[in-house]
C-alpha cells in the first residue's frame, strides 16, 4: 500500500462471528532496530474473534475484522503487514488466510507461515491492487484432541510502516524486515471454551 503525500487512509480489523476478547493492546514495537521510539505511522484499530465452543480436537474459526489509519506525513511513505499472531498451543497451522473487503467480497488468499513468534501470513501489498483500508481476515485451525478446557489465541497484525519506496519494492521477508525496519504489532486475545 502506498501513503501519498497529505492523504489519510483507513484500514480496520473486522470481527464476524463469536466470543469476547480482550481490550485493545496499544502497539509495541517489535523490531531488532534499536532506535524504534516513534509512534507507528500506520494505526489499525481490529476486533478479533473465534468459535465460542469447541469439543477437543475441534475446529476453530478466527475472524479479524481491521480499519487503518495512515498518519500525515511531509513526505509518502510505504508499508507492509503480516496478520497472524499465536495460535492455542498444539493447534494446526493453517495454510492459508483469506482476505474480503467489507462487503465480504473474497479479495485474496495468501499463505501462512510459522516462524519463532508465532502463524504469520504476508498480506498482499501491490501498490497497483492495494489492500482494502477495511476488511476482514479468516483463519481457521484444528486444536489439540488433548488439550485443556480454554484455546487461547492472540492474533492481530505485524506492521513495518516508514518505508521508502526502494525498500517497499524490494518485498523484504520477516526476518530481513524485523532487523532492518520498526515493525508494530496490533493483537488481540481471543478465548474459545473447549469441552471434553
Amino acid at each position: 500500500m502506498r501513503r501519498a503525500l497529505g492523504l489519510t487512509t483507513g484500514l480496520a480489523l473486522v470481527a464476524v462471528a463469536l466470543s469476547p476478547i480482550a481490550p485493545a493492546q496499544a502497539a509495541t514495537c517489535v523490531g531488532a532496530v534499536e532506535k524504534c521510539e516513534r509512534e507507528p505511522l500506520v494505526k489499525i484499530k481490529l476486533k478479533a474473534k473465534g468459535t465460542p465452543r469447541v469439543h477437543q480436537g475441534g475446529r476453530v474459526t478466527y475472524t479479524l475484522d481491521y480499519s487503518m489509519t495512515w498518519m500525515e506525513s511531509f513526505a509518502p511513505y510505504w508499508a507492509s503487514f503480516w496478520v497472524g499472531g499465536t495460535l492455542p498451543r498444539g493447534a494446526k497451522a493453517p495454510r492459508t488466510a483469506t482476505l474480503m473487503d467489507p462487503s465480504g467480497r473474497k479479495v485474496a488468499t495468501f499463505p501462512c507461515h510459522r516462524y519463532r513468534d508465532g502463524l504469520w501470513c504476508e498480506v498482499p501489498s501491490d501498490v497497483s491492487k492495494p489492500v482494502p483500508h477495511k476488511g476482514r481476515i479468516v483463519l481457521s485451525t484444528t486444536l489439540a484432541r488433548h488439550g485443556g478446557r480454554t484455546a487461547v489465541a492472540r492474533l492481530g497484525f505485524d506492521s513495518v510502516d516508514g518505508l521508502g519506496q526502494k525498500d517497499f519494492e524490494r518485498h523484504y521477508g520477516r526476518a530481513a524486515a524485523r532487523d532492518r525496519f520498526c515493525v508494530f504489532r496490533f493483537t488481540k486475545t481471543v478465548v474459545t471454551k473447549v469441552r471434553s
